[in-house]
């Protein structure tokens, strides 16, 4: 073992004089190989996709930047004693299985160091020491299964470390204890089932964090730990199914989350509540069926908004933006589920200028949906429209807006430099086809014809709406004249009917004094009151004076019952 370590050292020492050999015979003091090109004068070297198996050693000793990208490099051993004052170091694409120990001692200006895309298995405590002012390193694209928590322990000024790409499970608790000043932590395409709270902690000033396409099933509550300032949070493309409504709790500055591509069945709307700095948001790709009232409670400075790619989705409730005040811009591509927008959906957003609704199931639009005021850019096409004239103010917006465009073109195109005229609305018009009616299946609906597109109603129809209001009219005149005659003939038979009860019943004797039995009584009393009247002309004549002594002319008992008595007669 002592003989190796000396046997290694002759030949560092005969490496070192050769090439201060060449130092004295160049004037740069150094050889550029063939097939790398060398600029002395800003001390860099590329030597990338040279099929370099060993790190050249012959270059210039005062080198600031070094490229060996894309080369067939095996191993790093006694290869940069020799560029003490390297800033810059790529050795990405190559085929380095280890990093060894102390190789990179004796580069303490090294800023940043590229190792993606090799074959490094494991980093010893070693493998990295002496780079203390190193700020980015880039260890992604590797075979790492697991990290030693030494293994960064003297990277103290290190602001970006990217390990996606590996095998990585666990991170362990203190791996980033040095690392105070980190401020974007790659670890996306890995193996973690949660998030590394334990190893995250020590993270306190990170702004960015990447766990994307990972297996993380849950964000329970703390698996977040205080984040005071991340701004960017990518949880895409994992396998989450809940969010605890405290889950999010502790990322109080948090600017950016993207949570598509996993498997969410409803809005996460509580924990996203927390976030009240939050300004863009992406839940595309995940299977929420419906979007509530209030989805995005709290969300007052949200501007950028993708629910897209929702394949389940089928509701969106009218108040589901009524808090996104300043909601700028809403992408809801192939939602192939969404056969409706709800009427003035986006109404309650002043600021909303960028709306996209392509490639979802709507049949028909409406100028409604929209506040085209106020819009930059609509996107509808692919979706299956019924091209009626219903769709006739879209029909217009298309020429306009095509008539813009040619207006520009001519005047590009033309001698004279004019202001070009801005676009009011920026609309998609060569992707909108028609499903239907059959003269315009598969057309362009800007190829529609104004005829088509028009509402207006021809002869035939005006005299078919005549004819139906007038026969409105006489239904509506028939009833108010018949109702009343029906009304009456119905009580008079009602009263037949009582007529009829009444008559049939025993009616009680009642003495009712007729209009002769009155004449005749006031005759009676004016004949003992008044003086007889006097004859004139024999017109009149006194009734004769009453002889109850006198022979009658006709005797008044005859008709009484011979076993009556007489009626005894008082005189008055």
């Amino acid at each position: 073992m002592e003989e190796d370590k000396i046997h290694l050292m002759c030949w560092r020492a005969i490496l070192t004089m050769l090439v201060l050999a060449m130092a004295d015979s160049h004037s740069y003091g150094a050889i550029c190989p063939a097939a790398c090109r060398c600029e002395n004068d800003v001390l860099k070297t590329t030597c990338s996709s040279a099929s370099l198996e060993f790190v050249p050693i012959q270059l210039n000793p005062e080198l600031h930047e070094l490229d060996l990208s894309n080369n067939r490099i095996v191993q790093l051993h006694f290869s940069f004693p020799f560029y003490e004052k390297l800033v810059a170091l790529n050795l990405s694409n190559n085929r380095i299985k280890t990093l060894g120990n102390s190789n990179f001692n004796s580069q303490r200006n090294l800023t940043r160091l590229d190792l993606s895309a090799n074959q490094i298995e494991n980093l010893s405590k070693d493998s990295l020491k002496g780079l203390k002012a190193l700020t980015h390193l880039d260890l992604s694209n590797n075979s790492l299964e697991e990290l030693q928590s030494a293994a960064f322990r003297d990277l103290h000024s290190l602001s970006v470390l990217r390990l996606s790409g590996n095998r990585l499970i666990h991170l362990e608790e203190g791996l980033f204890h040095t690392g105070k000043h980190l401020k974007e932590l790659y670890l996306n395409d890995n193996q973690f089932l949660e998030v590394p709270t334990a190893a995250l902690a020590d993270t306190t000033r990170l702004h960015y964090l990447s766990l994307s396409r990972n297996y993380i099933l849950t964000v329970e509550e703390g698996d977040m730990p205080n984040l005071s300032e991340l701004r960017i949070l990518l949880l895409d493309n994992n396998v989450l199914t809940d969010i605890h409504p405290a889950g999010l709790s502790n990322l109080i500055t948090l600017e950016h989350l993207d949570v598509s591509d996993n498997n969410l069945t409803a809005m996460p709307t509580s924990s996203l509540a927390k976030l009240s700095t939050l300004t863009s948001l992406k839940l595309s790709g995940n299977f929420i069926s419906s979007i509530p009232p209030v989805a995005f409670k709290g969300l007052f400075h949200l501007r950028i908004l993708r629910i897209d790619r929702l394949e389940t989705l089928a509701i969106i409730d009218v108040r589901a933006f009524v808090d996104n005040i300043n909601l700028e811009a809403v992408n809801m591509d192939y939602n192939i589920g969404m056969t409706k927008l709800p009427t003035r959906l986006f109404h309650g957003n002043p600021k909303v200028k960028h709306i996209s609704v392509r490639a979802n199931n709507l049949r028909t639009l409406e100028a409604t949906h929209f506040p085209l005021d106020q819009l930059h850019e609509l996107r509808v096409g692919g979706n299956p429209l019924q091209c009626n004239c219903s769709l006739g103010w879209l029909w217009q917006l298309i020429q306009e807006y095509k008539s813009k465009s040619s207006r520009i073109n001519a005047t590009i195109s033309g001698p004279k430099k004019e202001k070009l005229p801005s676009f009011d609305l920026a609309i998609d018009d060569s992707d909108i086809t028609c499903e239907g009616p059959e003269d315009l299946k598969e057309a362009l609906l800007s190829s529609a014809s104004r005829h088509q597109m028009d509402c207006s109603v021809g002869w035939m129809a005006a005299v078919s709406v005549a004819v139906t209001v007038v026969f409105i009219l006489v239904v509506i005149g028939g009833v108010v004249y018949w109702a009343p005659k029906r009304q009456s003939k119905s009580t008079k038979k009602e009263l037949s009917v009582e007529e009829t009860i009444r008559r049939s019943l025993p009616q009680p004797t009642i003495h009712r004094k007729t209009e002769a039995y009155d004449t005749y009584e006031t005759a009676q009393v004016e004949k003992y009151i008044l003086p007889p009247p006097m004859m004139i002309h024999n017109e009149y004549r006194s009734l004769p004076s009453w002889d109850t002594y006198a022979t009658p002319s006709m005797n008044i008992y005859e008709q009484l019952n011979e076993h009556r008595d007489r009626p005894h007669i008082v005189y008055v």
